[in-house]
């Protein structure tokens, strides 16, 4: 059974657009407004309905609904971006409906792998994706003890004085 269809059994609206479901249920909402406060252009009271999902991106929507601390309001991502390590091509790659829509390109170097090139699709841009896909190398590379070496400018800014990285940092 589907997310949507067991939470319109327990009483949750849905309210939804290309990329997001959102589910509400006013017998469980607490009324803390962490949504209006949050994004009073999605979630406005004074208007019927009174969410709009056309008014933010799903990330934000999503981001919002995070902080809703009565689990009144919950969400679901159509068609998420999946992010996969294909070994044999030396990358991670960013898939949204099957479509490589980015990717995070390494080199093998001795005992190390250098991270050469990042991209993610400018239509796909500022979603973290990017960071994703570096984020999936370095869990490969953590996972075979492996050191990288982040030549790509993307991967050097987002690892440069991180201490979450330093194990890896060669």
């Amino acid at each position: 059974m589907s997310k949507r269809s067991e939470l319109e059994k327990q009483g949750y609206k849905t309210y939804e657009n290309d990329e997001i479901e959102v589910f509400w249920n006013p017998t469980v909402c607490q009324h803390a407004a962490k949504c209006v406060q949050g994004n009073g252009d999605v979630f406005n009271t004074q208007r019927r309905p009174w969410i709009d999902v056309s008014k933010a991106s799903a990330k934000e929507i999503a981001a919002v609904i995070d902080q809703c601390p009565s689990g009144a309001l919950q969400y679901e991502i159509k068609n998420p971006v999946v992010i996969e390590f294909q070994e044999s091509c030396c990358r991670s790659a960013a898939l949204k409906d099957g479509k490589v829509i980015g990717k995070c390109e390494y080199r093998p170097s001795g005992p190390s792998w250098m991270i050469t090139h990042t991209i993610v699709n400018p239509e796909f841009g500022g979603q973290g994706i990017a960071k994703r896909l570096v984020e999936k190398i370095i869990e490969e590379a953590r996972a075979g003890k492996i050191r990288i070496i982040p030549f790509c400018p993307y991967a050097r800014k987002m690892m440069a004085g991180k201490e979450e990285y330093k194990d890896v940092l060669e």
